[in-house]
């Protein structure tokens, strides 16, 4: 009887162990894991997504966030899924078409003082497509890579109990693609990704340290993409470098580097790519250039010189419209204003002067054309007059007043022309010495050719003689 009941007892405790242990197995396999269900492909223009939670145990809050990619999909709403006790909002959405980056944040609290056990559906959250078929997004309540691939404004999930004590649960992410499962090869990995394109990584990986240098002389901030997905902006100081990422995980081979920025002195957008080929430990360096803001600027400036022995009043006038006028001494140059011209006029540009001249009572001017490609000089010339340069002629016959223009030292490609004076008058105004020959010079020009003439004649004669004489 004694042996009897030790017997049982031993198969008490043994039963009993045995139940001890299953119910310790039993807890320590149901880890609280939350989860991203979505459709694998949508072809709806509006859909739903369940954040789930399994085997969690007296559940009374949390929160958590959701990233996603707003160009292919955008978030319209979060509801509370089936636990009824359940208040849930969603803040911070953040919707940055640019960076390819939404992130909205989801809290939740349960008013039931016991919690909620087991496996429930936390939320459901509404998206709205954006993108075109054939692209995907991430759905990640957790960041994969959250050392080389950091996000601002996104944290990893927090769950509590009942007694305010932290509940550990797995985060998996999930992943949504639009269209046909046709338009796709294979869809990317939820869980190794925060990349929207479909492109799958089975080939051997390298880590890739990428610099950025800025060499202008402004803070710029400074937009990379790599492979012509954006990845990263960051600020970089006048004249400094900042490393975009340390070991960043790209697959071995050719890879495109491009950065893109703004330049305020300038106005305008700028970008450089760079195509390396990336395997083991690689390092990339690129560099924005330099601009300011009289890159590309079309100007003239514009300088006139008094060759005249009197102190003129020079009127400017370009492409016939009049700018400006300076008083210039005798013998002195004076400079006008700078003048800008838009990129879509025409190179050729016309600079006209006009002044009185004393000496002479008659009003000049003088033309030059000039190719203006960029920050270019003209200079124009006054010409000397005086009144021994009038000569009198025939009223049957008048002669406008004309100025014979000379040629400009200038950096331009110029065009000079005579142009003819708005005068009629019996006078003929020459500013280039050439035109007006002295008396004496063709007295002599006339006596050489008589000369020769009577000398080709002679010669002429003693020919024909000779031929007689043979006759």
């Amino acid at each position: 009887m004694y042996q009897q009941k030790r017997h049982l007892k031993r198969l008490a405790i043994v039963t009993l162990i045995l139940t001890l242990s299953v119910i310790f197995v039993a807890h320590a396999a149901a880890e609280t894991v939350v989860s991203v269900n979505a459709p694998e492909y949508e072809l709806s223009e509006k859909f739903d997504v369940e954040i789930k939670i399994k085997d969690v145990h007296e559940l009374a809050s949390g929160e958590f966030c959701l990233l996603f990619d707003p160009n292919v999909v955008d978030v319209t709403d979060v509801i509370a899924g089936d636990i009824e006790t359940m208040n849930i909002e969603f803040t911070d959405k953040r919707s940055d078409t640019n960076q390819g980056i939404g992130i909205i944040v989801v809290m939740f609290h349960i008013s039931d003082k016991a919690g909620v056990s087991g496996s429930e559906i936390l939320a459901t959250v509404g998206f709205v497509v954006t993108g075109t078929d054939g692209t995907c997004s991430f759905l990640n309540i957790s960041n994969p890579d959250p050392i080389y691939n950091p996000i601002t404004d996104f944290h990893e999930g927090e769950l509590w109990d009942v007694s305010t004590e932290p509940i550990t649960a797995k985060w998996e992410n999930g992943i949504v693609c639009i269209g046909d499962p046709s338009l796709f090869d294979d869809p990317p990995d939820s869980n190794n990704s925060t990349d929207s394109n479909t492109e799958l990584r089975d080939t051997p990986e390298a880590k890739v340290t990428i610099f950025v240098e800025n060499r202008d002389d402004d803070d710029l901030f400074v937009m990379l993409y790599i492979d012509g997905n954006f990845t990263k902006q960051e600020e970089i100081k006048d004249e400094d470098n900042e490393m975009y990422y340390d070991g960043r995980r790209l697959a071995e081979g050719d890879h495109i580097f491009e950065i893109r920025w703004h330049d305020h002195d300038t106005g305008k957008d700028y970008e450089k790519t760079k195509d390396c080929s990336v395997s083991g430990i690689t390092a990339v360096t690129l560099m924005t250039d330099e601009h300011t803001e009289d890159d590309d600027k079309l100007s003239a400036h514009v300088h006139v010189m008094n060759l005249d022995d009197d102190a003129l009043d020079v009127y400017l006038y370009i492409d016939g419209v009049y700018r400006e006028y300076n008083s210039i001494s005798s013998g002195s140059t004076d400079k006008y204003d700078e003048y800008d011209f838009e990129e879509d006029e025409d190179e050729l540009h016309s600079f006209r002067i006009e002044w009185l001249d004393p000496g002479t009572n008659v009003t000049y001017e003088k033309i030059v054309r000039s190719h203006i490609t960029s920050e270019e000089a003209v200079t124009l010339y006054v010409d000397k007059h005086t009144e021994a340069d009038i000569t009198v002629l025939s009223k049957a016959t008048p002669t406008p007043v004309s100025t014979i223009s000379r040629l400009s030292s200038t950096s331009t490609h110029t065009v000079n022309e005579p142009t003819p004076s708005a005068e009629t008058q019996v006078t003929e105004m020459h500013t280039d010495s050439a035109l007006t020959q002295d008396p004496i010079e063709n007295s002599g020009m006339e006596q050489h050719i008589s000369a020769t003439c009577i000398i080709v004649a002679f010669v002429s004669v003693l020919f024909v003689i000779m031929q007689i004489r043979r006759i």
